[in-house]
């Protein structure tokens, strides 16, 4: 399950994802934020996968970080994403964004570091 807002005071992108996070679910959130954000003219965005069990395995990564930009999402998007302390699965996820030209992307733990780093 997944939702996404836009948070007009903040001029940004929130969403969260809860549940099983395989790669068709991503590729569905990731549609809905490059819908918004272009709707909006939004560059920021922050999602909570701090409810998320992460099911996509170093395969589904590399091929949807090859993806989204067919899938909505600009890479001068930047782009905060809240973990659990457990940010291995994730950490390899940044790096395929990374690798892909995705450069302004980032792994936080709490809310309050995210929320500056993307107001910078």
């Amino acid at each position: 399950m997944f939702e996404v807002e836009v948070v007009e005071e903040l001029n940004m992108i929130s969403g969260r994802i809860e549940g099983d996070l395989t790669k068709e679910i991503a590729q569905r959130y990731f549609e809905e934020v490059g819908k918004k954000a272009s709707q909006h003219g939004l560059k920021r965005v922050l999602t909570d996968l701090r409810g998320a069990y992460l099911k996509a395995d170093e395969r589904d990564m590399s091929n949807l970080s090859q993806e989204l930009t067919q899938l909505g999402l600009s890479s001068v998007y930047k782009r905060a994403l809240i973990v659990r302390d457990d940010v291995n699965g994730y950490k390899q996820w940044e790096n395929y964004c990374l690798n892909a030209g995705y450069r302004e992307i980032r792994l936080f733990i709490d809310d309050e570091t995210a929320l500056k780093w993307l107001a910078e």
